[in-house]
């Protein structure tokens, strides 16, 4: 019923523009919010939703509708905005290749059920248990199952499923709090482990230290590197950033901007990446980018439209955010792989697991200043007392040149994957 009302969509839509292009997505989710340690609200979701963007002579126009019987206005709307729309340079929606695979975040044992929600709560508590110093603040599950179907008017038609299961855990001891997560596209998150590392962090940062304001190397958790580090990046290599003078990086393409052991690659097959695709929202086959090759800046991410205006190819990067969400550049999975340090917190230096205020960052600059949050002074590898809190102050590229390596193990931050990173000589204001 859906893939044929995909087709009349089509059909219809060609006899008033030059292309149509189709996404439909179906979505199932599950979700036990926590109240201190009690379940406090279960949902359950069933979703549909439709979009159509047509082009006509360089005008593009999209409209969505979460009620598929009524395509035929949502279609209506989609061509009356691209008649106001302003024509832009234009060669085409994508034609199909082979696409061959399974799907890549999609896990079949993954299923929206209540009960295991609940047993993942029931897990994130009993974790929490070991530090009983810790009260526990809230928290939850979730598991989410869904697919789209992408279909155009050159001939495309791709389906791919995908699925998540989160969990999370806030604990507080005096006025010291923890928190921990875990997102995955599989069954594998382990929530006593959550619960357990919420609990021990907001018990561990009591008591803390004050720090003098001075210079110090930092060992930043992959949960804070990746706040702080990947959205700022993503922003300034984004090809409409660029091409609008809003990134720091516009002229710096072929420049080197890190250390000559850093590679950023947006990987989109990486193994259980929440954003591994064969394809992207405009059916472009994905690829792996490297946007950082040792050191040097090597790309910029498009989509079809950011590409023909700056005379480039898409780099496969274009992404929906959901019904009613346009077509925007984004990332799939952003891996970072540097030199590896044997003991990443060797000597003296500060250890910073949280970051608060990461959104607050200057995307034109990347100049920040954040709190720290569950900081501890460590010594050759052997975290030591907890430090108040603080700020931390700096340049997001000046932070990725003071990078002099990285731990052993890699963590799945959302899309991002990196392992700790030791930063040399950053601000701290105690």
């Amino acid at each position: 019923m859906s893939e044929e009302i995909v087709d009349d969509i089509i059909r219809a839509g060609r006899a008033h523009a030059d292309e149509v292009e189709v996404a439909l997505l179906e979505s199932e989710s599950v979700s036990i919010e926590l109240k201190q340690s009690h379940p406090a609200h279960a949902g359950e979701s069933h979703g549909t939703g439709l979009i159509i963007r047509v082009i006509h002579e360089g005008k593009i126009g999209s409209s969505s509708t979460s009620t598929l019987t009524n395509w035929r206005n949502c279609l209506d709307s989609a061509i009356a905005s691209a008649h106001l729309a302003e024509p832009i340079p234009w060669r085409g929606l994508p034609g199909p290749v082979p696409i061959e695979g399974p799907s890549l975040s999609f896990d079949s044992s993954v299923r929206p059920d209540p009960d295991v929600a609940l047993t993942y709560c029931k897990e994130l508590l009993a974790g929490a248990t070991e530090f009983p110093e810790a009260a526990v603040v809230g928290g939850g599950a979730g598991l989410s199952r869904g697919s789209v179907l992408l279909a155009n008017s050159a001939g495309i038609r791709y389906v791919e499923e995908h699925t998540s299961v989160s969990a999370s855990l806030e604990a507080i001891a005096d006025h010291s709090t923890g928190f921990e997560y875990d997102r995955s596209v599989s069954a594998d998150i382990d929530a006593c482990a959550i619960g357990r590392r919420a609990a021990e962090l907001a018990a561990t940062s009591r008591n803390g230290l004050p720090i003098e304001t001075g210079t110090y190397d930092l060992l930043l958790s992959p949960h804070a590197f990746a706040s702080l580090c990947a959205p700022l990046l993503k922003q300034a290599v984004n090809g409409r950033s660029v091409l609008m003078g809003r990134s720091f990086l516009a002229d710096k393409l072929g420049t080197q901007i890190a250390p000559e052991h850093l590679m950023v690659v947006d990987d989109p097959f990486y193994p259980g990446g929440l954003g591994s695709t064969r394809f992207d929202a405009e059916g472009v086959p994905t690829r792996k980018n490297t946007i950082i090759d040792s050191g040097y800046l090597n790309t910029f991410t498009y989509d079809l439209k950011t590409g023909y205006r700056c005379g480039h190819e898409s780099t496969g990067n274009a992404s929906r955010g959901g019904l009613g969400g346009g077509v925007s550049i984004g990332m799939h999975n952003l891996v970072f792989t540097g030199e590896t340090m044997k003991e990443p917190g060797e000597g003296r230096c500060v250890l910073v697991n949280e970051v608060i205020g990461a959104h607050t960052a200057n995307p034109l600059t990347g100049d920040f200043s954040v709190e720290i949050q569950n900081a501890f002074f460590m010594e050759d590898g052997h975290i030591q007392e907890p430090i108040r809190k603080a700020m931390l102050a700096g340049n997001i590229f000046g932070m990725l040149e003071g990078i002099v390596g990285m731990g052993a193990e890699p963590r799945r931050v959302g899309d991002t994957i990196v392992s700790s990173v030791r930063v040399h000589a950053m601000h701290l204001v105690g």
